[in-house]
């Protein structure tokens, strides 16, 4: 398996604080809207508007996205963001991660990463465009056999699983 992955257009913060972008995108053009039209409701002026807000908050998560490098050696995890100074994490550290259930009828999906470490600290790493569900696929097992890891806990609610040792 590949034990080096790049990953392109990934929030590798929680992804609660790259949502917050939506409160002051939703003023902006909300502001817009009231400024020119008042109160007069106007549905096809609502929808363009409502798609002009959209896009500002795409372009706003690509802008604080990172380009993000996964390798793997004998002992460490490491996290290159944007070809800067590598984070090295020990595998006996992480305690477990979660994921989406991938195996799917889908043909891309985002990534959606949540490492727990033994310190109570989190990495995510969520991608804000669609990947290659084979990619997404390879990423979480290979994961799984460098950490030996196995499927513990399944959320059907929202398919999601979570990884650890027994």
């Amino acid at each position: 398996m590949k034990k080096e992955f790049y990953l392109k257009n990934v929030i590798p913060f929680n992804p609660l604080y790259a949502y917050l972008l939506a409160i002051p995108c939703v003023l902006l053009w909300g502001g817009v809207y009231y400024y020119f039209l008042g109160v007069n409701f106007k549905l096809s002026f609502m929808m363009i508007f409502g798609l002009l807000c959209f896009i500002t908050m795409y372009f706003a998560m690509k802008l604080i996205s990172a380009d993000i490098t996964l390798k793997f050696d004998k002992d460490h995890l490491y996290i290159i963001r944007n070809n800067n100074k590598e984070e090295k994490y020990f595998k006996s550290d992480i305690k477990g991660f979660y994921s989406y259930n991938y195996n799917t009828s889908q043909k891309r999906s985002a990534l959606k990463l949540e490492l727990q470490l033994t310190n109570d600290r989190k990495i995510f790493i969520d991608s804000i465009e669609g990947m290659d569900v084979s990619i997404l696929i390879n990423i979480v097992k290979t994961l799984q056999s460098e950490l030996n890891f196995e499927i513990i806990e399944k959320n059907r609610f929202n398919n999601r699983f979570w990884y650890s040792t027994k």
